[in-house]
């Protein structure tokens, strides 16, 4: 076809992760989550505090954005907030039972898609996405 170009990788990218979203927001919503949500639960193993900072830096968010996030997984019993022992300004966030409970729910989820993926692709689609997506990573 000539003349067709197309389209741009940031786009192509762009687009994808819309309909990830989407489709993450529609099963995680029967949950009462967003894909933000669960992306910070997930960023949380069970058992051991995070840091507010290393998470937003996690999730490349700002520090205020992050602070109305985790007001709104605190208020939903996820996480809660503990005085990290070591900094005595500083919080330490930690998983609730619930929030353990939630956070396996969602990788369940994530690996299940996931787990589809990887059967329609082969072994070597999947080395090639992956260095792909790793020198996509290493421009920005």
């Amino acid at each position: 076809m000539e003349g067709h170009i197309p389209p741009l990788f940031c786009l192509l990218l762009k687009n994808t992760w819309q309909k990830l979203s989407r489709y993450y927001n529609q099963l995680l919503s029967k949950y009462d989550l967003t894909v933000q949500k669960a992306l910070l639960l997930l960023e949380i193993p069970p058992g051991s505090g995070k840091n507010p900072r290393f998470l937003a830096k996690s999730l490349d968010l700002e520090n205020s954005s992050m602070t109305g996030l985790l007001d709104r997984l605190e208020k939903q019993g996820l996480v809660e907030r503990q005085r990290d022992p070591s900094d005595r300004r500083g919080i330490l966030i930690f998983l609730t039972q619930k929030g353990i409970e939630a956070r396996q729910t969602i990788h369940a989820l994530v690996e299940e898609l996931d787990n589809r993926l990887q059967s329609a692709l082969s072994a070597e689609e999947i080395k090639i996405f992956r260095k792909v997506i790793a020198t996509i990573n290493k421009q920005l």
